[in-house]
Order: structure tokens, then sequence, then C-alpha cells
């Protein structure tokens, strides 16, 4: 039985092992696609806001706030996946 080597995240492996449709890695991109467009709407609303555009107050607090929530999860989501990362290592062989 031949040990097939972890490769990086987002490259393509050849041979034995295929890269599974919906895994882990594409799931991190989205949430980090997903924040950045949330991020990039808030900054948009501000900036019309800020320039007299019609933009209510109520709606730069709304894309603001959903802008940090998304960013909170986010490290959230790294945090335990860099303790889960900190377990494995730390398991006898």
């Amino acid at each position: 039985m031949a040990i097939i080597p972890i490769s990086g995240i987002g490259s393509v492996t050849s041979g034995a092992a295929a890269k599974p449709a919906g895994g882990f890695s594409d799931a991190i991109t989205k949430g980090i696609e997903s924040v950045s467009g949330l991020q990039n709407t808030a900054d948009n609303a501000l900036a019309s806001f800020a320039a007299g555009g019609n933009v209510q107050i109520h709606e730069v607090m709304a894309a603001t706030s959903k802008a940090t929530l998304g960013m909170q999860v986010m490290v959230e989501v790294r945090n335990k996946a860099l303790e889960a990362y900190q377990q494995i290592m730390n398991i006898q062989v």
C-alpha cells in the first residue's frame, strides 16, 4: 500500500488520489470570498454616504455590522482549524 503525500490547498493531485468535490478548501475559499464581498459592500456604502449619495445611515450601519460579523466568524473558523492542527501535531505516534 503506497502512502500518498498531502498536497497543498488548491493543488490538483494526479494518480489514485482525486480532489473531492466540495471539500474543505472550497468551503474556506467561498467563505473568504463572501466576507470580502461583505466588506466591499460596507466600504461602498460608507463612501457613498460620505460623498452625500442616496444612502441612509441605517444602511451603512447594517452593511458594516454584516461585514464585522462575517470577519468574526472567519477568525473563529481559523482559530478552530489551527487548534485542530495543533492537536493533530501533538498526537504521539
